[in-house]
């Protein structure tokens, strides 16, 4: 979620809860008000009362208050003053209405009168339920306002951010090109811009010592490892070696031969992560794989591998080198990774290749399977990097792989824009 979007989102409840709350505080109050003001109207009409039976020494006529109901009723004893609201029956409107009703003692003569006056509230109501509601529009229409503003506000000025982590995104540690941070009024982007120039520029630095490091040590370490292996060729040439002599020269010709083969997939490795299989070409992935399965069909079938395969035309642009590597490596841990008599399926149609086989082994880590120096087995005489720099050349290659494992079969699926 974007930080503005969740601000507003914030924002808005709060707004919400707030007008919520001044709505229903407004509406108590104006309603007081109002009903303050209709209290005031009665306590006149007791005062006129009172003047009228002191001139006239008589209540007067019900006509002389208008829109009130009066009603008098003789008591005996004199009570307080009292004034409530009550639920009469409106003869104008022909229902029952809400009134606010004061009930006062009055002496006229020697006659005690219990006096009721009423007022309808009906008036006050709509006119408390009007200017509520026109004050609610008003806020509403202020709310949204408020929002849509806020939202183009905050847009703007989060703009220079979203511009510069875009610029993050795309750039890449290779690259000869630095990303464009835009410049920003705005102090706090403009910290920021200065703390990425600075972190891009020392990653930089260090991305070339150790690229420079790692391309020097792979080929500085070649050539003793092929000398190493040279003599050792010769060594285990001569017949006056003992068997255990022997035994030994070849463990230790088998150990270099391996170190050979890890700095070689080291070494490709960091030629991809640096990006110097820059040339792109059409490939003819069915003439391609044909060429493989011919290559390992003796392999495969000294170990009674059945293959399977429905190969139908299909093009990809890519490096050849590349993807050289990437059928070799898949295709030769099918056939390693299987067991005598097992099978191998692949299929390729334009935009989409998979290759199949049957293992020693069940499901793989699939959190772990194209990570450098993974083994299925620890003690393995692999090195456990085909897998990734299957996936190196796959990011480089802009292809999508995913692996499965179903029906006892391990399930590597590629995927390309055709």
């Amino acid at each position: 979620m974007k930080l503005f979007t969740k601000y507003n989102r914030i924002n808005l409840i709060v707004m919400i809860l707030l007008f919520l709350l001044a709505g229903i505080t407004y509406y108590m109050l104006i309603s007081k008000v109002l009903v303050h003001e209709v209290d005031e109207a009665l306590y006149r009409y007791e005062k006129q009362v009172e003047n009228y039976v002191h001139k006239n020494d008589s209540l007067p006529v019900f006509k002389n208050f208008e829109e009130v109901l009066v009603r008098y009723k003789l008591i005996r004893q004199e009570h307080p003053r009292e004034i409530k609201t009550v639920f009469l029956y409106n003869i104008d409107d022909h229902k029952f209405d809400n009134f606010r009703q004061i009930i006062f003692t009055q002496m006229v003569g020697r006659k005690l009168y219990e006096i009721s006056v009423a007022k309808p509230l009906e008036g006050t109501q709509l006119l408390t339920r009007t200017i509520a509601l026109s004050t609610v529009a008003i806020l509403l229409v202020i709310i949204v306002v408020s929002l849509l503003l806020n939202y183009l506000l905050l847009k703007k000025l989060w703009k220079p951010f979203y511009a510069a982590m875009k610029e993050i995104n795309d750039f890449k540690l290779g690259s000869s090109t630095e990303p464009f941070l835009p410049e920003s009024d705005i102090e706090e982007f403009s910290l920021m811009n200065r703390s990425l120039s600075q972190a891009i520029s020392s990653a930089k630095d260090d991305y070339r010592v150790l690229k420079e490091f790692t391309e020097n040590a792979s080929h500085e370490t070649q050539t003793p490892l092929a000398i190493i292996r040279s003599k050792l060729d010769i060594v285990i040439q001569d017949e006056k070696l003992s068997e255990e002599q022997s035994d030994a020269l070849k463990s230790a010709y088998t150990a270099v031969s391996r170190l050979s083969k890890l700095n070689q997939s080291l070494l490709l490795l960091a030629k991809i992560e640096n990006q110097q299989f820059k040339a792109v070409e059409t490939i003819n992935l069915e003439q391609k794989i044909e060429e493989k399965l011919q290559q390992f069909s003796e392999f495969w079938a000294g170990n009674n591998i059945l293959v399977e395969r429905k190969i139908t035309p299909a093009s990809i642009q890519a490096n050849p080198e590349l993807i050289d590597v990437l059928l070799n490596n898949l295709l030769s841990n099918a056939g390693r990774h299987n067991f005598e008599g097992g099978e191998i399926s692949i299929r390729l149609q334009p935009g989409k290749f998979g290759v199949a086989n049957t293992g020693t082994s069940g499901r793989l880590d699939s959190s772990k399977l194209f990570s450098r120096f993974y083994k299925e087995v620890q003690h393995s005489r692999h090195n456990g990097l085909g897998l990734s720099i299957v996936k190196q050349i796959c990011d480089s290659s802009e292809i999508s792989v995913t692996y499965n494992f179903q029906n006892n079969r391990h399930h590597f699926f590629f995927e390309w824009a055709n």
